[in-house]
């Protein structure tokens, strides 16, 4: 943490008060951490970005300094179970080296970026396959392989026929609508339809009426949103012809 702080008992860094606590070379009593957080609290108002990277480091190092105060000024249980100081130590210098790692290597991160780097060198070097050791086969054994492949051969099996339902296509439907317009002048669009419809049945089905609706044979209304969809006479005659058929 580049901030420094100012304190009748120290001037420097935060990080490095922390660190001269921890290892008992200053007296946490001595620092009042009211000021420093006023401090801080100044400073933070003086930027003009604050960065969220900071304000966490900073929470984290506070933290741990109130949590050592409250340590040294209140009174403990005799039958608490008291940490050993030198196991907070260690654990404050793995905590402090893991940082240092962490901001040097983003500050070689950083230099790389300003440097325009973008690829990086592979350390590991790639695992090639082996070569294949050469064949030593000789032209008897490929012979005696192959017949041995002619004697393993079984029948084929017997063949089975798909059966596929048939199809239904547009020509067929844009027929149905013909015929029933010969006999009604509107009817609805799910008439149609089989009881229950496939996909398929709706996509044609649609398809036909779109088709006949741009040939102008039917028009198409629908009153009410989501409603049903009448299908009725249009302007042009209802007789197919066969150019009609190979069309659709």
């Amino acid at each position: 943490m580049s901030y420094e702080i100012t304190l009748p008992a120290f001037t420097g860094p935060l990080d490095l008060l922390l660190r001269l606590i921890e290892r008992a070379e200053l007296d946490i009593t001595a620092i009042a951490l009211a000021s420093v957080a006023d401090q801080y609290l100044a400073h933070v108002r003086m930027l003009e970005q604050v960065e969220p990277g900071d304000l966490a480091e900073f929470v984290s190092v506070a933290a741990r300094l109130v949590l050592i105060k409250s340590r040294a000024l209140l009174p403990r249980s005799p039958v608490a179970p008291t940490a050993p100081v030198d196991e907070d130590a260690e654990q404050l210098a793995a905590q402090l080296e893991l940082y240092r790692r962490f901001k040097q290597a983003a500050e070689v991160l950083r230099v790389w970026q300003e440097s325009g780097r973008s690829t990086f060198v592979r350390v590991t070097p790639p695992l090639l396959p082996l070569a294949p050791s050469p064949a030593t086969y000789r032209v008897a054994d490929l012979l005696q392989a192959l017949a041995r492949r002619a004697q393993l051969q079984l029948p084929l099996a017997a063949e089975e026929r798909i059966a596929l339902t048939p199809r239904l296509t547009v020509a067929e439907v844009v027929g149905r609508i013909r015929s029933r317009l010969e006999r009604v002048t509107w009817f609805d669009f799910s008439d149609l339809l089989s009881v229950q419809p496939t996909a398929e049945e709706v996509i044609v089905s649609f398809w036909a009426v779109l088709e006949l609706l741009k040939r102008q044979v039917i028009v198409v209304e629908q009153t009410t949103l989501f409603g049903p969809i009448l299908v009725g006479r249009g302007t042009a005659p209802i007789e197919t012809t066969d150019a009609d058929e190979r069309e659709l």
